[in-house]
Protein backbone atom coordinates (compact mmCIF):
# COMPACT_ATOMS: atom_id res chain seq x y z
CA UNK A 1 0.00 0.00 0.00
CA UNK A 2 1.42 3.41 -0.91
CA UNK A 3 1.82 6.35 1.43
CA UNK A 4 0.31 9.73 0.67
CA UNK A 5 2.23 13.01 0.70
CA UNK A 6 2.54 14.74 4.05
CA UNK A 7 1.95 18.26 5.30
CA UNK A 8 -0.81 19.33 2.88
CA UNK A 9 -2.24 22.81 3.01
CA UNK A 10 -6.07 22.44 3.11
CA UNK A 11 -6.76 26.18 2.97
CA UNK A 12 -8.71 27.58 0.05
CA UNK A 13 -10.46 25.90 -2.85
CA UNK A 14 -8.91 23.07 -4.85
CA UNK A 15 -7.91 23.61 -8.45
CA UNK A 16 -10.55 21.11 -9.62
CA UNK A 17 -13.64 20.32 -7.53
CA UNK A 18 -14.07 16.58 -7.06
CA UNK A 19 -16.93 14.33 -6.08
CA UNK A 20 -15.45 12.46 -3.13
CA UNK A 21 -17.22 9.32 -1.96
CA UNK A 22 -16.67 8.55 1.71
CA UNK A 23 -17.05 5.03 3.08
CA UNK A 24 -17.45 4.75 6.86
CA UNK A 25 -19.53 3.29 9.63
CA UNK A 26 -23.19 4.02 10.24
CA UNK A 27 -22.28 3.57 13.91
CA UNK A 28 -20.03 5.95 15.86
CA UNK A 29 -17.63 3.28 17.05
CA UNK A 30 -15.88 3.44 20.42
CA UNK A 31 -13.00 5.82 19.71
CA UNK A 32 -13.32 9.57 19.86
CA UNK A 33 -10.54 9.87 17.27
CA UNK A 34 -12.81 8.32 14.62
CA UNK A 35 -15.56 10.88 15.23
CA UNK A 36 -13.05 13.71 15.09
CA UNK A 37 -11.58 12.36 11.85
CA UNK A 38 -15.05 12.14 10.30
CA UNK A 39 -15.87 15.72 11.24
CA UNK A 40 -12.52 17.00 10.02
CA UNK A 41 -12.79 15.17 6.71
CA UNK A 42 -16.18 16.78 6.13
CA UNK A 43 -14.74 20.19 6.98
CA UNK A 44 -11.88 19.73 4.50
CA UNK A 45 -14.18 18.55 1.72
CA UNK A 46 -16.28 21.69 2.18
CA UNK A 47 -13.39 24.11 2.49
CA UNK A 48 -11.64 22.74 -0.57
CA UNK A 49 -14.77 23.15 -2.67
CA UNK A 50 -15.43 19.45 -3.24
CA UNK A 51 -18.73 17.54 -3.31
CA UNK A 52 -19.58 14.75 -0.87
CA UNK A 53 -21.10 11.47 -2.02
CA UNK A 54 -21.98 9.05 0.75
CA UNK A 55 -24.43 6.46 2.03
CA UNK A 56 -27.22 8.89 2.80
CA UNK A 57 -27.77 8.29 6.51
CA UNK A 58 -27.45 10.66 9.44
CA UNK A 59 -26.13 8.18 12.00
CA UNK A 60 -22.64 7.29 13.14
CA UNK A 61 -19.48 8.41 11.37
CA UNK A 62 -21.51 8.68 8.17
CA UNK A 63 -23.66 11.40 9.69
CA UNK A 64 -20.66 13.20 11.19
CA UNK A 65 -18.98 13.48 7.77
CA UNK A 66 -22.16 14.60 6.04
CA UNK A 67 -23.22 17.23 8.56
CA UNK A 68 -19.70 18.67 8.72
CA UNK A 69 -19.32 18.79 4.94
CA UNK A 70 -22.70 20.48 4.53
CA UNK A 71 -21.98 23.05 7.24
CA UNK A 72 -18.75 23.98 5.47
CA UNK A 73 -20.34 24.49 2.07
CA UNK A 74 -20.06 21.15 0.29
CA UNK A 75 -22.93 19.96 -1.90
CA UNK A 76 -23.99 16.61 -0.43
CA UNK A 77 -25.51 13.66 -2.24
CA UNK A 78 -26.73 10.68 -0.24
CA UNK A 79 -27.44 7.38 -1.98
CA UNK A 80 -29.58 5.03 0.07
CA UNK A 81 -31.59 1.88 -0.71
CA UNK A 82 -35.31 1.81 0.01
CA UNK A 83 -35.16 -0.54 2.99
CA UNK A 84 -32.65 1.71 4.77
CA UNK A 85 -34.81 4.78 4.18
CA UNK A 86 -37.46 3.19 6.37
CA UNK A 87 -34.94 1.98 8.94
CA UNK A 88 -33.27 5.38 9.33
CA UNK A 89 -36.33 7.60 8.95
CA UNK A 90 -35.97 8.95 12.49
CA UNK A 91 -32.28 9.86 12.11
CA UNK A 92 -31.74 13.34 10.72
CA UNK A 93 -29.42 13.67 7.75
CA UNK A 94 -28.21 17.09 6.56
CA UNK A 95 -29.88 18.99 3.70
CA UNK A 96 -28.85 17.02 0.63
CA UNK A 97 -29.80 15.54 -2.67
CA UNK A 98 -31.08 12.08 -1.87
CA UNK A 99 -31.00 9.27 -4.41
CA UNK A 100 -33.07 6.24 -3.43
CA UNK A 101 -32.10 2.92 -5.02
CA UNK A 102 -33.91 -0.40 -5.08
CA UNK A 103 -30.93 -2.40 -3.81
CA UNK A 104 -27.55 -2.09 -2.14
CA UNK A 105 -26.00 -3.17 -5.43
CA UNK A 106 -27.54 -0.21 -7.24
CA UNK A 107 -26.20 2.11 -4.55
CA UNK A 108 -22.73 0.71 -5.07
CA UNK A 109 -22.90 1.27 -8.82
CA UNK A 110 -23.92 4.89 -8.18
CA UNK A 111 -20.86 5.35 -5.96
CA UNK A 112 -18.53 3.78 -8.50
CA UNK A 113 -19.79 5.75 -11.47
CA UNK A 114 -20.35 9.17 -9.87
CA UNK A 115 -17.30 9.52 -7.61
CA UNK A 116 -13.94 10.89 -8.71
CA UNK A 117 -12.21 9.37 -5.70
CA UNK A 118 -12.88 7.43 -2.50
CA UNK A 119 -11.86 7.92 1.13
CA UNK A 120 -12.46 5.26 3.77
CA UNK A 121 -12.72 5.90 7.49
CA UNK A 122 -13.29 3.14 10.06
CA UNK A 123 -16.48 1.15 9.65
CA UNK A 124 -18.04 -2.31 9.67
CA UNK A 125 -18.73 -5.02 7.12
CA UNK A 126 -20.41 -2.63 4.68
CA UNK A 127 -17.35 -0.36 4.69
CA UNK A 128 -15.02 -3.31 4.13
CA UNK A 129 -17.21 -4.52 1.26
CA UNK A 130 -17.11 -1.12 -0.42
CA UNK A 131 -13.34 -0.75 0.03
CA UNK A 132 -12.66 -4.21 -1.41
CA UNK A 133 -14.97 -3.53 -4.34
CA UNK A 134 -12.99 -0.44 -5.35
CA UNK A 135 -9.62 -2.15 -4.89
CA UNK A 136 -10.76 -5.20 -6.88
CA UNK A 137 -12.14 -3.11 -9.75
CA UNK A 138 -8.99 -1.00 -9.87
CA UNK A 139 -6.93 -4.19 -10.07
CA UNK A 140 -9.13 -5.49 -12.90
CA UNK A 141 -8.80 -2.12 -14.74
CA UNK A 142 -12.59 -1.72 -14.68
CA UNK A 143 -12.04 1.35 -12.50
CA UNK A 144 -9.27 3.96 -12.53
CA UNK A 145 -10.01 5.98 -9.41
CA UNK A 146 -7.98 6.53 -6.23
CA UNK A 147 -9.00 5.17 -2.85
CA UNK A 148 -7.37 6.23 0.41
CA UNK A 149 -7.71 4.56 3.81
CA UNK A 150 -7.48 6.94 6.78
CA UNK A 151 -5.70 4.82 9.36
CA UNK A 152 -6.81 6.49 12.58
CA UNK A 153 -5.40 4.73 15.65
CA UNK A 154 -4.18 1.89 13.41
CA UNK A 155 -7.72 0.80 12.48
CA UNK A 156 -6.68 -0.51 9.06
CA UNK A 157 -3.49 -2.29 10.22
CA UNK A 158 -5.01 -5.77 10.34
CA UNK A 159 -6.73 -5.23 7.00
CA UNK A 160 -3.37 -4.29 5.50
CA UNK A 161 -1.83 -7.35 7.11
CA UNK A 162 -4.49 -9.54 5.52
CA UNK A 163 -3.82 -7.92 2.15
CA UNK A 164 -0.15 -8.79 2.54
CA UNK A 165 -1.12 -12.36 3.45
CA UNK A 166 -3.06 -12.66 0.19
CA UNK A 167 0.09 -11.67 -1.68
CA UNK A 168 2.29 -13.99 0.39
CA UNK A 169 -0.03 -16.90 -0.38
CA UNK A 170 0.13 -16.11 -4.09
CA UNK A 171 -3.47 -14.96 -4.58
CA UNK A 172 -2.76 -11.31 -5.42
CA UNK A 173 0.03 -9.43 -7.17
CA UNK A 174 2.45 -7.41 -5.02
CA UNK A 175 1.31 -4.11 -6.51
CA UNK A 176 -1.49 -3.05 -4.16
CA UNK A 177 0.32 0.22 -3.56
CA UNK A 178 -0.84 1.31 -6.98
CA UNK A 179 -4.46 0.46 -6.09
CA UNK A 180 -4.88 1.83 -2.60
CA UNK A 181 -3.11 4.45 -0.48
CA UNK A 182 -2.97 4.70 3.30
CA UNK A 183 -2.63 7.88 5.36
CA UNK A 184 -2.59 8.72 9.03
CA UNK A 185 -4.57 11.95 8.74
CA UNK A 186 -7.55 13.34 6.87
CA UNK A 187 -5.39 16.17 5.50
CA UNK A 188 -3.04 13.70 3.85
CA UNK A 189 -6.00 11.70 2.56
CA UNK A 190 -7.52 14.70 0.84
CA UNK A 191 -4.24 15.80 -0.70
CA UNK A 192 -3.70 12.25 -1.94
CA UNK A 193 -7.07 11.98 -3.68
CA UNK A 194 -6.69 15.45 -5.18
CA UNK A 195 -3.31 14.54 -6.65
CA UNK A 196 -4.32 11.14 -7.99
CA UNK A 197 -7.79 12.13 -9.21
CA UNK A 198 -6.29 15.00 -11.19
CA UNK A 199 -3.69 12.63 -12.62
CA UNK A 200 -6.35 10.17 -13.82
CA UNK A 201 -8.80 12.83 -15.03
CA UNK A 202 -7.94 12.21 -18.68
CA UNK A 203 -8.19 8.42 -18.41
CA UNK A 204 -11.25 6.22 -18.80
CA UNK A 205 -12.25 6.32 -15.13
CA UNK A 206 -14.86 3.57 -15.17
CA UNK A 207 -16.01 0.90 -17.58
CA UNK A 208 -19.68 1.01 -16.57
CA UNK A 209 -20.68 -1.86 -18.85
CA UNK A 210 -18.43 -4.20 -16.87
CA UNK A 211 -19.69 -3.31 -13.39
Amino acid sequence: MSAAPTEPDPRGAAARPLTICVFCGARPGRRAADTEAARHLGLLIGRRGHRLLYGGGGSGLMGEVAWSAQRHGAPVTGVIPTFLVEKERGIAAPPQQTVVTSTLGERKVAFLTQADAFVALPGGFGTLDEVLEVISLNQLKVLTKPIVLVNTDGFWDRFLGMAQELTDWGFTDPDLGSLCSVTGTTEDALRCVERHANHTAGLAAVDAERL
